[in-house]
Parts: structure tokens; sequence; C-alpha cells
């Protein structure tokens, strides 16, 4: 029995978010702004508010996908969309406006195991836009004292300390961290805690609290239950903040790219920002600068792998020459960077069908990714030659891809000029070209 993963492929937009894919992010948009824009404009927002929940679904899987393993078996728009219809829900409730309860469609169309998926996916990144607000409301010394406890600068070989030690925690470190939790966390009872309990309570869920003031505390936080909700919401907010804070390059060029892909997918000329937007990108802007700014990782931008990522999509349809089935398993193994064994199926295909341009260009995006460059190009130029492909201005942009692996850029940049505007290739042509200028 074929399985459904393999069938629908559909698990690839999870790892090209992963991968911060512009090629796979584009193809989300493409298949998707439109639906979640309607819904928003249905339900109360309008496009700029759409834009941003659309981003927001985005980082929120991206960031639970990075923790915990997600294996669609359905396809991923019900899954997206429903992420996104709680998000804007959750959204206007923000706003005092009143919600309608009514059961989403996608809802019927996911099993268990994915529902659960969207809960956690969902819940998670409201506890993270929360804490993060939190933090942005302190002062600049009070974020920058959180930081450098939470956060520990990355060395080679060296991952972020879970449990930071006293010496790390400045000493404004519990008073600001009190701050954080008296603002961002309401007791369930009427209950009014001591500034010096928060304090306290700050050093503990980072175990920097000294070892004289344990046994009290301790005792302190069975007997009392306030004391207890703090401290767990202590660790939320540390957990929550740590995440959002170190720094990841990854999710620095998602950023990048859902910024230019706002642009393109829905606002148009229109560059005038909401109060939402405002609030939603300014989170995540500062949390990216303040970690760049202060744990600077020596890593440099490779303008290849930032363009070179691309999806191959097939739907396996029966027919008498097997074709269909070669090339069904060949971009499975493409979308899983098996590029040996992708080839190898290829070329199966091509010695039955040698007209395909469909496989021929995707043995040549392989081939130039293995860098066999000149046996990629004569793939790749068979392609462009060939006036009625579909894929021909895609083989342009590939062979501009294995020209700039050989650093020439003048000829890099002049296949990238063969690519005309009308083009769906022509957006990432035209920003190649600034890249490699």
């Amino acid at each position: 029995m074929t399985s459904t993963r393999l069938l629908y492929n559909d698990d690839e937009y999870i790892d090209g978010l992963l991968d911060s894919s512009p090629a796979i992010i584009d193809a989300i948009y493409r298949q998707f702004a439109k639906k979640v824009s309607s819904f928003v404009l249905e339900h109360g927002g309008n496009k700029k508010d759409a834009a941003h929940i659309f981003e927001i679904g985005l980082t929120d899987i991206y960031a639970y996908a990075k923790r915990h393993p997600i294996e669609l078996t359905t396809r991923f728009e019900p899954f997206f969309m429903l992420v996104c219809k709680i998000a804007w829900r959750n959204e206007l409730r923000k706003r005092g406006m009143e919600v309608a309860e009514s059961p989403e469609p996608e809802v019927a169309a996911l099993d268990n195991t994915h529902l659960k998926y969207v809960q956690e996916i969902t819940t998670n990144g409201e506890k993270k836009r929360h804490w993060l607000q939190c933090f942005t409301e302190l002062t600049p010394t009070c974020q920058s004292a959180i930081q450098r406890a939470l956060v520990i600068p990355q060395t080679d070989g060296a991952e972020t300390n879970p449990h930071p030690t006293a010496g790390l925690a400045s000493e404004s470190f519990p008073s600001c961290m009190a701050t954080l939790l008296d603002h961002g966390y309401q007791l369930r009872t009427s209950e009014k805690l001591p500034v010096k309990t928060y304090e306290k309570t700050a050093l503990y869920v980072i175990q920097s609290l000294p070892e004289e003031d344990k046994p009290a505390f301790e005792a302190l936080l069975k007997e009392n239950s306030g004391v207890r909700e703090i401290v767990q919401a202590g660790k939320e907010a540390i957990e929550w903040l740590r995440r959002a804070l170190t720094p990841d390059n990854t999710r620095r060029e998602l950023t990048q790219i859902l910024t230019d892909m706002r642009q393109r997918w829905f606002y148009g000329k229109d560059r005038d920002m909401n109060r939402m937007g405002f609030y939603v990108m300014a989170i995540t802007v500062i949390a990216v600068i303040m970690a760049g700014l202060l744990f600077i990782s020596p890593w440099r931008k490779d303008v290849y792998r930032q363009f070179a990522p691309t999806e191959m999509v097939h739907r396996h349809e029966a027919d008498t020459t097997n074709v269909a089935r070669l090339l069904h398993e060949a971009a499975y193994n493409f979308n899983k960077r098996r590029l040996e064994k992708t080839v190898l199926l290829l070329n199966q295909a091509l010695k039955v069908d040698t007209a395909n341009t469909y496989a021929r260009y995707y043995r040549g995006v392989c081939l130039v990714d293995m860098n066999e460059l000149g046996k990629a190009r004569t793939d790749l130029l068979t392609v462009y030659n060939n006036d009625s492909s579909a894929y021909r201005y895609d083989a342009a942009f590939y062979l501009a891809l294995s020209y700039l692996k050989e650093r020439d850029k003048q000829q890099s940049v002049e296949w990238l000029l063969k690519i005309p505007e009308q083009a769906p290739v022509h957006w990432k042509a035209k920003k190649l070209i600034d890249e490699i200028r």
C-alpha cells in the first residue's frame, strides 16, 4: 500500500521552511496567500492583517518544527489554513472584538495527530509573542541584562547552555525579570506577592539562587500557590525568550524572505503599515537585531545556497511507459536531497522519453548542485533552446547559477538578463542580480 506521505509529498513544505528555501516559500504563498487573505477579509480584517497572519502561521510552524518532528500524512492546505484561522481569531480577541465560534471545515480534514500539531503550534506561538511583547516593553538596560543571562554566546562546537550560571546574571537581572513577570502574568488569586519574591523566583528558575536562600524559598514554594504559579510562569518566560533571542541564521533568512514575499503577494505598491503589522514585525525585528548585535557569529551568506533550493512537484499518473512512476520517485528523492538517486531515475526516464524537458531540466538542476557543471549546462541549454518548454526560463536561471558557482559573475548576469519580466522566475532573477552586483 502506497503511503499517503509519499503520495502527497506535502511535508516538503515543512522541510522548505526549515531550510529557509525561497522556492518552497514562494510556492506556499502562491498556493495559499489568496485563501488566507479571503478569510481575514471576510472576518473583519484587511490585506495587511492577512499578510501578517500568513507570516505568523509560517514562523510558528517553523519554530515548532525546529524542535518537534512533523510528518504530514495529509495535505498541507487544511493544516496551514487552520493554523492561520486560529491565529486570526486570537488576534480579534486581543482587539476586544466578538468572535463567532463556528467549526472550521479543516477540522474534519485532519486526524487527531494533526489537530494536536495545530493546537501546540498556535498555543506556543501565542506564548512566544506574549513574552516577547513583555520583553520589548522593558528598558534597554533590562533587555540587555535578561538577554545576557539567558543566552550564552555561541562558539565553535558549543551549544546554548540551558542553565546559565550565577556569574552570567548581572545585579540588575532579578529586578528586571521581576518586572517582566509582574507585568506578564496575572495571578489566579487576589494575593499580591512581594517584589523580593519575584526577584528570588527569577534567580531560582535559572538555577542562580544562592544556596543559603534555597531552603526558605523552596519551603515557601510548597506552601504558597501564588509562588508556584510565578515559578511556572518564570520557566515559561525564560524558555520562550531564550528561543526567540538565541541567534538563528536560518530564522534570520526566513524573516528576510517573508518580508520580500509580503510586498510581492499582499501589499503591492501600498507600503503603509497598520498597527498590527507594525506590532508583529517590530517584535521579530527587535529580537533578531538584538541577538545579532550581542552575539555576532562568523556567518557569511552563500548566495548560491540562498537561491538554488527548489522543489520538484509531480503527481503520479498511470501510464504504459512507466515514465510517470520514475518521475514520481525522482521527485520524492529530489525533495529529500538524494541527488544521485534522482539522477539515476531521471536517466531511466529520459531513455524512454528523450523529449521530456521536465526530466531534463531537473537532471540539470541536480548536476549543478553536484558540481558536474558541463553536463548540467548541456541539459539546461537543451531545455532553454526549446521555445515551447515551460521550464525554459527556469533553465536560464540555473545556467546563471552554474556560472555563479565558478565565480563568473559576468556570464551569470548575462543569463539572468535573458529572463523576461513576465516569466514567473523573473523576481528571483532580479533579486539575484542585485546580490551579485
